[in-house]
């Protein structure tokens, strides 16, 4: 059994096996928050420990001193230690229970700083797994037994001052105030109460020094303190008390909880699950968490009026959305006014008539000529120069421009099931062959969306030829943008441009994810990622046109001895594939960037609501509907907002740590097959096409571990390679990849593009044949393997494993050493 869990790997969903704290800073590491590295030792280790002892009446505390490891984890201990860097590492207890919003816990369970080795390591965690027994926490928890315990392990924080920072007031309440607290060197002076802190307010964006001499901190640090606070703040929708380092200048994040002591208004807030008694609900395959005010406003309904052209050419249903305990779900529902069958066929004579062919073609002579052409003119439009009435009228042409786009989305992705499907149902057909031998005849990297990969690559080649940006893109706590310039000012020109160019765009299609223009250190881990192997587009380029004109000939001469009829069918479905491949994701780099325009406007009047104190932040009007958003700029009531958006971000708090199932209602009801008896031709032939790619889309689903050490998924991209793991979830995790890496993953989007030219293999958790990593892995002819159930949980930075892409399987071999 696994005890160790890589901290970059550990969400809110694990806090029952690591703990609330782990759980926290694991959710923070991969929303980029600079969270120092380590690992988690699961509850499981001292639940192993715990029940393997006699029942004597021996205290707990003795038996935690005395007992022997569970088997394997000395030896996991000692690895997990190594690939930190074998420094003196933090170890802290983890409670499931603590740092939640009705009681923290807070000093009341052990931490053991600066432990250095594998036997001191060992002590350490003994030590913290003891302090759970404590008579502390037993009357801390009001005579209630211990609950589940973890442990934290993290590199040590050199600090040269540390504290706490409060999001509001701890004593008054006062939303609009952060209240930083701050010793010099470590915290567990503060902590202890050994040192009088510095106390600071921050309001306004100026820091107020109250009372203390420690001059820990200057007043611009202080700012940055509470600049981070805000944003852990902002991230968990509540208020929170966070703990801090700075260390050679930068600011470092070590603990998040839930305010305790400012009342009422910063508990999680439950969101009541109202499961609607008919249909077959799936949760929103594209919600990472759940929806804030704003985006549920804008987006539900464009996805209710759009999302039905994926299905538009395969059976023609359209998914209707809800929230369900705070998380979007969907469900597919037939249209009104028209039967199964005459729906059958007028989608078989839009398909004979080639419509999906000619929305594409549209896309690439004139929509995205449009898009990029508009983009820009919303782009250069200063919001801070507009008046209120300006803002609110820039605000609904964003709104209906975010409906076009998102209209054109969803045609188009349907339009290239089918294109791709056809080709799929001619090769089946016609040369028998299976859906992984028809998909080495896709082409790719082409589109408007490929610079933004391609000049990644050449700040890459340039950084690794320039000593002194290299440097700095190399250091251990992460690059410093403001430094560039004093590097190279050239470089630094060249990456201001990039980010003018292609920063301006959300990671994903969430409001409340800052753009990568937000956070320019993110867009450096790019570059980094790249140093040992710049991307090189022609040569990317060269090497997949070969795969492919291969795929391409060994057809032409299984199909040299049919009928003319035949050849043609397979050219001209092959051709109109082809046609569609580059619009993937090109929609999605125009879609994001209508996002980032949406975001910055209603921060832009979240400032000003802010400024008039009606609400306590920008990043509030999140928290508010379109519709008040703009009633409050074209008609002010100068109502104060708080108290609304304290609800609701109690609410999305609450639903973030609390997700749903997968699915709600009978899977029975989502059977909506179509007869195909007395169809026509044209008919039954789109449901043969519609069947072909979405039988892909769907895949087996995650297959996961046999039980033998080996992991098994969906074959997704032919070779074997063996390279050592390296587990990346997030964008912010993207900086710790080198070449000839193993990516593990959750899945990818089109914004992981800038990783495949490094890796060598691939494995993902999610995906189907047609997933985003299924096809980037062919384009660059490595080998994957997706839908491997909990890869990124099963496998750790370092190990040495297999990857075998035709048959679909990830072996462990050894542990390589950290790098």
């Amino acid at each position: 059994m696994t005890y160790i869990q890589p901290l970059d790997r550990v969400r809110l969903a694990d806090t029952p096996q690591v703990g609330r704290k782990a759980a926290v800073l694991g959710e923070l590491a991969s929303a980029g928050f600079p969270v120092p590295d380590g690992f988690a030792v699961r509850a499981d280790a001292l639940e192993h420990i715990l029940t393997a002892a006699p029942d004597d009446g021996t205290p707990v505390v003795e038996v935690i001193a005395g007992a022997a490891l569970p088997p394997g984890l000395d030896t996991e201990l000692a690895a997990a230690y190594e690939l930190l860097g074998a420094g003196p590492v933090a170890v802290r207890s983890s409670g499931a229970d603590e740092d939640g919003g009705e009681a923290s816990f807070a000093g009341q369970f052990d931490s053991v700083l600066g432990v250095q080795g594998a036997e001191e390591l060992v002590a350490a965690v003994r030590r913290c797994w003891a302090s759970a027994f404590s008579e502390r926490i037993t009357a801390y928890r009001g005579g209630a037994a211990a609950g589940r315990v973890g442990v934290l392990v993290q590199r040590m924080v050199p600090a040269e001052a540390a504290g706490v920072a409060f999001t509001v007031n701890p004593v008054t309440g006062a939303a609009d105030e952060i209240v930083v607290s701050a010793v010099r060197g470590l915290g567990d002076r503060l902590m202890e109460g050994t040192a009088t802190p510095d106390e600071w307010t921050v309001r306004d964006g100026a820091a107020e020094h109250r009372s203390g001499a420690e001059e820990a901190l200057p007043a611009e640090r202080v700012l940055a303190v509470a600049a981070l606070a805000e944003q852990v703040a902002a991230h968990f929708g509540a208020p929170q008390d966070v703990e801090w380092a700075v260390a050679d200048g930068a600011v470092a994040l070590l603990q998040a909880r839930p305010v305790t002591v400012a009342g009422d208004g910063v508990e999680q807030i439950p969101v009541e699950a109202e499961v609607p008694k008919e249909g077959f609900w799936v949760r929103y395959a594209q919600a990472e968490r759940p929806w804030t005010a704003l985006q549920r406003s804008v987006y539900r309904p464009v996805l209710d009026a759009s999302a039905g052209g994926v299905f538009a050419f395969g059976n023609g249903m359209r998914p209707h959305f809800r929230e369900i305990g705070g998380w979007p779900y969907q469900c597919l529902v037939a249209p009104p006014g028209e039967g199964a069958a005459e729906r059958a066929e007028r989608i078989g004579r839009e398909v004979r008539d080639g419509l999906p062919l000619e929305l594409v073609r549209r896309w690439d002579e004139e929509w995205k000529k449009g898009l990029a052409a508009r983009i820009e003119e919303l782009r250069a439009a200063d919001t801070a120069l507009l008046d209120d009435a300006g803002l609110a009228a820039h605000l609904r042409t964003l709104q209906g421009f975010f409906a076009e786009v998102h209209e054109l989305y969803f045609r188009l992705t349907g339009a290239s099931i089918v294109l791709l499907g056809e080709l799929g149902l001619a090769c089946q057909e016609l040369l028998e062959w299976a859906p992984d031998q028809v998909l080495r005849l896709r082409g790719g990297l082409t589109g408007d969306h490929v610079p933004a990969t391609a000049t990644l690559g050449e700040l890459a080649a340039a950084a690794a030829a320039d000593p002194a940006v290299r440097a700095e893109l190399e250091r251990p706590e992460g690059a410093r943008p403001e430094e560039l310039r004093t590097a190279s000012p050239a470089f630094a020109d060249a990456f201001e441009a990039y980010l003018r160019a292609h920063g301006h765009r959300t990671p994903g299609f969430e409001l409340g994810d800052a753009t990568l223009a937000e956070q320019p250190e993110t867009v450096l881990n790019l570059v980094r990622a790249q140093l040992e192997r710049p991307f090189d587009l022609a040569a990317e380029r060269a090497a997949l046109e070969a795969r492919t004109a291969e795929a391409v000939t060994e057809a032409g001469q299984l199909l040299a001895g049919r009928p003319e009829s035949d050849r043609e069918r397979f050219r001209r479905a092959l051709d109109a594939s082809m046609a569609s491949t580059a619009v993937r994701d090109e929609k999605v780099y125009y879609a994001v960037s209508v996002w980032a325009l949406l975001r910055y406007a209603a921060l832009e009047a979240g400032t000003r609501l802010a400024s008039r104190r009606l609400l306590a932040r920008a990043e509030d009007a999140l928290h508010l509907e379109f519709a008040e958003l703009q009633a409050e700029l074209t008609a002010p009531t100068g109502q104060d907002l708080t108290e609304r958006v304290r609800v609701r971000r109690g609410q999305h708090a609450w639903a973030t740590a609390h997700p749903g199932p997968r699915f709600h209602g009978d899977p029975a009801a989502a059977r909506m097959g179509v007869d195909t008896e007395g169809l026509s031709e044209d008919a039954k032939y789109a449901q043969r096409v519609g069947g072909w790619s979405m039988g892909l889309w769907g895949g087996p689903g995650r297959q996961g571990d046999d039980g033998e050490g080996t992991l098994r998924g969906t074959a997704a991209s032919r070779g074997r390679y063996t390279g050592p793991a390296r587990v990346v979830v997030s964008v912010a995790d993207f900086g710790k990849l080198r070449r000839g890496d193993v990516l593990v993953c959750p899945e990818t989007t089109a914004q992981w593009s800038v990783l495949f030219p490094a890796i060598g293999a691939l494995v993902a958790d999610r995906g189907s044949l047609l997933s985003h990593p299924a096809i980037l892995a062919r384009e660059y002819g490595i080998p994957a393997v997706v839908a491997a159930g909990e890869a990124t949980t099963a496998l750790a930075d370092g190990q040495l494993i297999e990857v075998d892409g035709t048959a679909g399987t990830v072996r462990v071999l050894g542990t390589e050493a950290a790098r």
